[in-house]
């Protein structure tokens, strides 16, 4: 997503003839937590669910414990960047803070923040098999 485009201007000009953003296109993906593939028995890609409603953390273990309750979670041994085996695809909490200043720094390219008041994804059930 171009967020040069996407926060151009002033806000009270949105959707007024000069909303910074005609004549713009801000393209590209903005990814939110609380999405998750669905899993069949083989490892079969079936489908996906995404939650959205609260914290980006909060959405993935609702997400997660829906796809466990459908019974369509069937990951085990895919490896995964978790570092969790029994949990391959979870949320991964590596961020530490940058020494040259800015947002931090994932130290396996896959963190995401820590958010307030949600329980801890290794709480989450494990995948079968």
């Amino acid at each position: 997503m171009d967020a040069a485009d996407a926060y151009a201007g002033p806000s009270h000009q949105i959707g007024t003839a000069n909303d910074p953003m005609v004549g713009n296109k801000i393209g590209g993906v903005n990814v939110f937590g609380g999405g998750l593939a669905l899993y069949g028995p083989g490892k079969v890609i079936v489908g996906g669910v995404g939650v959205s409603g609260d914290t980006s953390c909060a959405d993935h273990n609702i997400a997660w414990r829906v796809r466990n309750n459908l019974g369509l979670d069937h990951l085990s041994g895919v490896g995964g960047v978790s570092g969790d085996p029994a949990r391959p695809d979870n949320i991964v909490f590596d961020i530490a803070s940058n020494p040259f200043g800015g947002t931090g720094i994932s130290a396996g390219g896959f963190g995401h923040p820590t958010c307030l008041n949600t329980s801890g994804s290794s709480s989450l059930p494990p995948v079968q098999p």
